[in-house]
């Protein structure tokens, strides 16, 4: 299993810039200004990989107000789209003024059913290049061995913390004995998305402190560094 590193990042440095440039001009028109979920770098990081990727049909995992759904919509406009989140069954009783913005697509398509029971499998198979992202906080193994299963070898997962949070995630698989043939097995490629800049804060129980990889600061990367401390481990996973 090959896991990218720090150095193997620097390296990629003249090509992160220029798509962090390029998104935070998409940025400049963003529906809403989001206050829940990706932001920041995280944000960022979801652009970046979908960008390297290129896939031909996206799996949604949690959407909540849908601002996931425009990153993934701006990164890969030709791409098929599937949302998966509970919300969509209670959406109606939920009060407009509490929930605030929300973006829907008319390109996507909108599930209330889990990833795990939806037929994603039939939709997979007729893709090149079928990729899932989970920002659904459950445990996050389960979830790649459902996607193996599914035919779908590239994954991202937000919110892959080593600290405590919702959810067990791959951090703390990996460091278990008894995961670590599932990881070498399945796993070919593993990449952590890293902190662009310095970072320290504590959330709850999760406390997130990183060097960042030093990035300047241009002056229209101001809103996304305001942002920097919702660093959220973007992981992604390319299955063999």
């Amino acid at each position: 299993m090959y896991v990218k590193t720090t150095a193997d990042w620097q390296s990629e440095r003249p090509a992160l810039l220029g798509a962090l440039r390029e998104f935070a001009a998409l940025m400049q028109r963003r529906p809403f200004q989001n206050e829940e979920g990706l932001r920041g770098v995280s944000a960022f990081a979801l652009y970046w990989f979908i960008k390297q990727i290129k896939p031909s049909v996206v799996f949604e995992v949690g959407v909540w107000k849908g601002f996931s759904t425009w990153i993934i919509e701006q990164a890969a406009p030709q791409a098929e789209v599937y949302c998966f989140d509970p919300i969509f069954l209670v959406a109606h009783l939920l009060e407009r003024r509490k929930l605030g913005q929300t973006y829907r697509s008319t390109r996507a398509n909108y599930s209330s059913q889990d990833f795990s029971c939806a037929e994603v499998r039939e939709v997979a198979v007729r893709h090149s290049r079928p990729l899932a992202f989970f920002d659904d906080h459950q445990n996050k193994l389960p979830r790649l061995l459902q996607c193996k299963d599914a035919g779908i070898k590239d994954i991202l997962f937000d919110d892959n913390t080593q600290d405590c949070y919702t959810h067990r995630t791959l951090e703390h698989d990996r460091k278990d004995p008894q995961f670590l043939e599932i990881f070498e097995r399945e796993v070919e490629t593993y990449e952590i998305f890293p902190a662009l800049w310095p970072v320290e804060k504590t959330r709850g129980p999760m406390h997130i402190q990183e060097e960042g990889i030093g990035f300047p600061l241009e002056r229209a990367f101001k809103s996304i560094y305001a942002e920097r401390e919702w660093h959220s481990y973007v992981t992604y996973v390319g299955l063999r």
